[in-house]
């Protein structure tokens, strides 16, 4: 196949998943609005209605869902850190760096809160209660590190071209809109996170130029979404049924964080070969 042929296919399957996931992400929403309201029950599954997500290990102190969640976004974030040091500076990999490092601290930010809802649990509160911060117990400090922590970067890395001062408004919306709403209770938590980063992540995609879409990282940055999405429909409809003994929550963190593992180790292996391709090229001429 030639390389226009490539790029073209390419392009098309990168435009079909950002589209296909950014439906799927509104369809997601849209299901837990409506089926969340008082007599609407029946699909979503109870365990997950109970708490928002799927708790494993809800009563085992630093083992539930959430202190496990921690410890995954940590350690891969980690991994993610080493390997950007180590491959930052390799040609061609610099289209990727300023969205790898927000991942990076999106990650750790993520795995943080989620450490923070783990000792709300360890508190023994009641399990009717919100596990996401109140509007009234979460504090002006609290909630501008969760905007610097969590959602700048996480925005950054979907929107990178964009204006870090744009960026950063559009941060402090997404972090105070549902408080001076009123605030979302804690069913519509994780789709309203989820919603938006989709909306910014793959509008983005679609928006750039016809030629920055005929790189291959056009179509692989999409495939980084693709499990992380099933993974939020499996936790929703699927909980009580096997995915809360399985670990519950965890798996879509680690999904999301293992997808872009995947995509980061791919890039740099296809610009390794590209570069010896091209050495090996300009050593016979």
């Amino acid at each position: 196949m030639s390389t226009s042929k490539l790029e073209t296919y390419g392009t098309a399957v990168g435009n079909a998943l950002n589209v296909t996931l950014l439906v799927a992400s509104l369809v997601y929403a849209a299901v837990v609005i409506y089926f969340t309201q008082p007599d609407r029950g029946g699909l979503l599954d109870e365990q997950w209605n109970e708490d928002g997500f799927c708790i494993h290990n809800k009563h085992v102190d630093h083992w539930s869902s959430f202190d496990t969640c921690l410890y995954v976004d940590v350690i891969f974030s980690s991994i993610l850190a080493v390997m950007w040091w180590k491959w930052r500076s390799v040609p061609g990999m610099d289209a990727i760096s300023t969205p790898t490092v927000m991942i990076i601290l999106s990650t750790l930010g993520h795995g943080f809160a989620h450490g923070g809802m783990a000792a709300k649990l360890r508190k023994g509160r009641d399990e009717q209660e919100n596990i996401e911060d109140t509007p009234e117990e979460a504090t002006w400090p609290m909630l501008l590190a969760f905007c610097g922590l969590f959602w700048f970067p996480l925005l950054k890395a979907a929107m990178p071209k964009m204006n870090s001062i744009l960026v950063a408004l559009f941060a402090l919306m997404s972090t105070f809109g549902p408080v001076l709403g009123g605030g979302l209770k804690k069913q519509l938590g994780f789709a309203y996170i989820q919603t938006i980063v989709s909306i910014a992540l793959h509008i983005s995609q679609l928006s750039l130029p016809t030629e920055e879409k005929k790189a291959r990282e056009y179509m692989t940055m999409a495939m980084t979404g693709v499990i992380p999405m099933i993974t939020a429909w499996i936790e929703a409809l699927f909980c009580g049924a096997f995915f809360q003994s399985l670990g519950g929550h965890v798996w879509y963190d680690a999904a999301i964080i293992l997808s872009y593992i995947i995509f980061y180790v791919n890039s740099y292996q296809a610009n390794m070969t590209k570069n010896r391709t091209s050495s090996t090229k300009d050593k016979t001429t």
